[in-house]
């Protein structure tokens, strides 16, 4: 170690002093040790910050270094930084072990004292100094010596759980070794496929295969073996491959930034990002603090290392367990149990044992089980016993001996509903949650940073705020799709600036992906502007639906149920909260769900529920709710279907328990006809009556959200009509006037038209904008029939006041 090195140098001072007492030739020594003492001292603070790169990003930089004729530069063995206290070569030392690493240092020029190494060089070093921590290392200056060059190497491939070739294996090393490479024993040398041997990746039977790692098992030179770091060279080695063997591969943290070719080191050196989002940061210590007392070799606990991780589909469960074993240099094996679970129980037993038997193969190695909620479940989805109890055989089999590199398998699944053989396996479980608005903001964030997208301009949480209970597959396919109609839209290609509309018509895309996949009709777009009046309407409603979606109090969301006269904009309110709340609206007519056979109205009330749970945030509307939900007992159909579709719908309402995300708004004319049960606390318990416009200023502003896109004959023409309406007026029947107001006025254009031509008058014809004027107003008033009789609206007065005074 370096203190031990540095009590040598304080013993031979001590020494050569007392021996100078007695012969004064030994002045200039001690003045020698004395010199070496403090040149020693001030190079082992000379500290400077290691930074580690991904390989690809660091061949790719040392790529451009050009050398004399007398050197090698290895893109795989050097170490980049500052040269002006370093020479051409350093040692990597540290102050536990006596031991250096020596490798060729590269000077980029640059002002800070920043070193920066490879994935695989910082791993080579770790296990040469047996020290993990870079904060400990210094670098001092080598001296430069002769090249040699090894004339035999004996490597072995360290194993991994797919099937690899002779012929790719071949092929990749004789491309690594095309140029010299300088190794020494116990080294680990990483080749990517795709850089050495492209030929063959793309026809690869695992598509995950990507890298292959090789340890170095001994150099010999004049047919002496040796550990020193020697070249080795295609044209001159000899290469030997031996049998394969088990061993941590290199650590990775980052992420390489994808499209970022035009590397500059004289500039901003950034090579890549943490591989690990944010928010993800807690669920990957949670995993790897339980994790860790396994990865040891001489920690035999006599447990079985097998954990659960639950979360919903596309929450990124596959993406947490591949960047655990990244971050520990553990191989990484996938297993889908829907390819497993088969018809047969025997051969589900058997893929099984094959699965755990290549893993075994693998390790050191975590074995993901992908839904393992499908595993054990016949034809029917009843739970097969046999299955269940020989999988928990299997494990205790696999298990059964101290294995000397550690077997880690962690399952996935979307339900927490397993088979309690399964649930009595797991010695932790992990629930990854949905994501808060700032968690989406980063996280989108962190996808346009790894793809190397300029983002300066755009509002990212205004776009996060949008995307509402959006999960991590959802949000990369949110920044790919936005990414790609701008790389369309784009000339300059080579520097992407994304724009605010990109994300957002990329969020609309997929809205309308997900409504045709969950079966939604198409529901046009209706804003509060279109929507005259009603404003403690749709102050109640904001309050009922938007304020829990902006603040996750996780207080049970209640149903709201409008009634009132026909045609005065219920179904447009339920219209209207879909769009400005940016939730998914599935409609619903209550006479659409009832059908001629047994059981099959109620599945139909259940599918709804579950196409909803599905697609939340989402709205239920149920138009027409008196006749999907009469009174019990009351119906007159001797099979009692309508019966039993009330008491399923009461029973889905229930089910849908603290769900703050999925909203049930109903709309009737007779809520005197619904069963009472829909109407207690916790189903529709929030009654809002949709009444008609009866004052001047409610209908003037109908009016107005009506004509919103009318070209009219006056700036107070609205007003002048409103004072010529009846009071008992629906929204339905002001739609009326207008739309029959606006056709007057197209009668009106076409006939001055026509006229003009009999008459031979040259005229332009009309170019589309119709004029509105006050007389086409009068013409649709004379025909104008109120769609509610004064008769019906007392009656629906009184069964308003009957209504509010029960909840009273």
């Amino acid at each position: 170690m370096m203190t031990s090195s540095f009590d040598f140098v304080q013993l031979l001072r001590q020494s050569t002093r007392g021996l100078m007492r007695n012969n004064y030739y030994y002045v200039l020594a001690i003045v020698f040790v004395h010199y070496a003492g403090l040149r020693l001292r001030k190079l082992k603070n000379n500290r400077v910050e290691i930074r580690v790169l991904p390989d690809d990003v660091f061949r790719k930089i040392v790529g451009g270094f050009s050398v004399g004729s007398e050197g090698y530069v290895d893109g795989t063995c050097c170490v980049m930084g500052s040269g002006r206290f370093l020479g051409e070569w350093v040692n990597i030392c540290c102050e536990e072990s006596p031991k250096k690493y020596r490798t060729r240092f590269l000077n980029i020029q640059r002002d800070e004292r920043v070193v920066y190494l490879s994935e695989t060089l910082l791993f080579n070093v770790e296990n040469l100094l047996g020290c993990q921590d870079p904060s400990k290392y210094f670098f001092l200056p080598a001296s430069d010596e002769s090249l040699h060059f090894a004339d035999e190497v004996r490597i072995s491939m360290i194993s991994n759980p797919h099937e690899c070739s002779t012929d790719l294996i071949d092929g990749v090393l004789k491309n690594f070794f095309s140029n010299p490479k300088y190794l020494r024993k116990n080294d680990v040398i990483t080749a990517d496929i795709r850089e050495f041997n492209p030929n063959l990746y793309y026809s690869l039977p695992a598509p995950q295969l990507k890298l292959l790692h090789f340890r170095v098992n001994s150099i010999t030179i004049d047919k002496k073996r040796t550990s020193k770091p020697v070249y080795v060279f295609q044209k001159v080695s000899t290469l030997i491959q031996e049998k394969e063997i088990h061993k941590n591969l290199p650590r990775s943290l980052k992420v390489s930034i994808n499209g970022n070719n035009d590397l500059n080191i004289k500039g901003e050196l950034q090579g890549g990002s943490d591989n690990c989002p944010e928010f993800f940061k807690k669920y990957l210590q949670e995993l790897e603090s339980c994790i860790l007392p396994f990865i040891s070799s001489d920690n035999w606990l006599g447990l079985k290392p097998v954990f659960l991780v639950e979360g919903p589909q596309g929450c990124g469960k596959y993406h947490l367990v591949k960047i655990l074993s990244q971050r520990l240099g553990l191989n990484f094996m996938n297993v889908d149990c829907s390819e497993i679970q088969t018809l047969s129980p025997s051969q589900t037993e058997a893929k099984i044992r094959i699965a755990f038997n290549n893993a075994e193969k693998s390790t050191p190695c975590i074995l993901k089980l992908s839904n393992i909620q499908i595993l054990g479940k016949n034809a029917e989805g009843k739970i097969d016993e046999r299955v269940t109890s020989n999988f928990s055989h299997q494990l205790t089999e696999l298990y059964s001996t101290q294995s000397s590199h550690p077997l880690i398998i962690i399952a996935t699944s979307e339900s927490s509903e397993l088979p309690s053989d399964f649930n009595r396996i797991f010695i932790e479980k992990i629930k990854i949650k949905y994501l808060s608005q700032n968690e989406r903001t980063d996280l989108i964030t962190w996808f346009l940073q790894i793809q190397n997208i300029k983002h300066s301009n755009v509002d990212i949480s205004k776009i996060s705020a949008m995307c509402s209970d959006f999960v991590m597959k959802d949000l990369q396919s949110l920044s790919q799709i936005a990414v790609k109609n701008r790389y369309k839209k784009t000339r300059n290609r080579k520097v992407l600036r994304l724009q605010e509309s990109d994300l957002t018509d990329s969020y609309k895309s997929m809205q309308s992906i997900f409504s045709d996949k969950i079966g939604a009709p198409k529901i046009p777009e209706v804003h509060w502007e279109d929507i005259g009046g009603l404003a403690s309407l749709k102050h109640e409603i904001i309050r009922r639906i938007e304020l829990p979606l902006m603040q996750n109090s996780g207080i049970q969301s209640s149903g709201i149920l409008l009634y009132g006269p026909p045609g005065t904009g219920k179904t447009l309110l339920a219209k209207a909260v879909a769009t400005e709340c940016k939730l998914n609206f599935l409609s619903v007519k209550g006479p659409e769900l009832l059908n001629m056979y047994v059981g099959q109205s109620e599945k139909n009330v259940r599918d709804i529920f579950e196409r909803a749970r599905s697609a939340s945030p989402c709205i239920i509307f149920f138009d027409e709710l008196d006749a999907l939900a009469p009174n019990r007992g009351r119906s007159g159909d001797s099979a009692g279907v309508m019966d039993r579709v009330v008491s399923q719908l009461l029973a889905e309402m229930d089910g849908l328990g603290s769900s703050i995300s999925t909203f049930i708004i109903g709309a009737t004319n007779r809520p005197d006809l619904i069963d009472p049960a829909l109407l207690r606390p916790g189903r529709f318990d929030k009654l809002l009556y949709v009444g008609i416009y009866s004052d001047r200023e409610s209908q003037l502003s109908v009016l107005k959200a009506i004509t919103r896109k009318f070209s009219l004959g006056g700036t107070q023409l609205l007003e002048e009509i409103v004072e010529h309406l009846p009071k008992n007026l629906t929204g339905a029947d002001l739609q009326a006037i207008c739309s029959d107001a606006w056709l007057n006025a197209a009668k009106r254009v076409i006939r001055s038209y026509e006229e003009n031509l009999m008459e031979g008058k040259g005229c332009r014809k009309p170019d589309g904008v119709v004029e509105v004027l006050r007389e086409d107003f009068v013409d649709a008033l004379q025909g104008l029939v109120p769609s509610v009789s004064k008769k019906e609206l007392e009656r629906y007065e009184k069964l308003h006041w009957e209504l509010t005074s029960r909840k009273k």
